[in-house]
């Protein structure tokens, strides 16, 4: 079935479904090659390598770069996925890591981000099961650096201020994963869920491979078994293929799943 068939048939469907739900995997992650291949970020690496004290600056140059060097088609996949769902009731649910998710016009109580991100911090040691805002004065330090208004000697890596441990972003990877980031607006999600008995749903995987298939993958399809009014597009370059219990209710396409949105839409 040809990717613009595909795409028109998805729209056509997210019309006329009752709720829709997307699920955003790790395909759909910021291109980190964008920092590791600049110029300037290439000198640093030389300069902590020699330091490792000061690897803890390398998530906050990864957040710069989210902001001074956006991915232009994947901005333009979250745009054609925002018109596509806009006005529907829908709910988000994405395992990415850059928020980019936030960036594109979702309201954000319909968007729940499980592994964290870049928004948050928390302490390594989650001594407190507490989520704290960001850094500011590190982060504004570490930019300086970058642009090198500042040295690396000039840096001071931000503490808890309760045990003394180190102040991480909010996200899986961390030594004491902070949950409390997200749980709340997973509570959420799990009461639209039940909304979903019974109804029209119009169900969207994009480039969710098998990095956590127990997050999106399998409940999906799960959920694809129970509802016989549901229907599943599944769009990833390799692991596209649908279960034989899904029968035809569900579309499986070959190809990138960013690609695919934000060349195939045009409203």
């Amino acid at each position: 079935m040809a990717m613009d068939h595909i795409m028109s048939e998805l729209c056509a469907r997210c019309d006329d479904a009752d709720m829709v739900l997307v699920g955003i995997g790790e395909e759909f992650q910021y291109d980190w090659d964008t920092l590791i291949q600049n110029e300037r970020y290439q000198e640093i690496e030389e300069e902590i390598n020699e330091r490792e004290e000061y690897r803890w600056i390398v998530p906050f140059l990864q957040k710069l770069f989210l902001e001074k060097y956006p991915d232009e088609q994947l901005d333009k996949a979250y745009r054609n996925l925002n018109a596509i769902i806009d006005g529907k009731n829908y709910f988000i649910l994405s395992i990415a890591l850059d928020d980019c998710v936030y960036q594109h016009g979702f309201k954000e109580e319909r968007v729940v981000t499980p592994c964290g991100g870049f928004r948050k911090m928390q302490c390594d040691n989650n001594c407190n099961g507490k989520i704290m805002d960001i850094d500011r004065e590190a982060y504004r330090k570490v930019k300086a650096y970058f642009d090198q208004e500042l040295s690396l000697a000039d840096l001071q890596e931000p503490l808890c201020e309760l045990c003394g441990g180190k102040k991480r972003f909010n996200q899986l990877g961390v030594s004491q994963y902070a949950e409390e980031g997200y749980l709340p607006q997973w509570a959420n999600y799990t009461k639209w869920l039940q909304g979903t008995m019974n109804k029209k749903v119009c169900v969207i995987e994009l480039g969710v491979g098998m990095q956590l298939p127990t997050v999106i993958r399998w409940p999906f399809e799960k959920m694809i078994y129970y509802n016989q009014k549901s229907f599943l597009y599944r769009i990833h370059p390799s692991l596209y293929q649908l279960g034989e219990e899904i029968g035809s209710r569900g579309v499986g396409l070959r190809e990138k799943s960013v690609k695919f949105l934000a060349n195939g839409f045009v409203k």
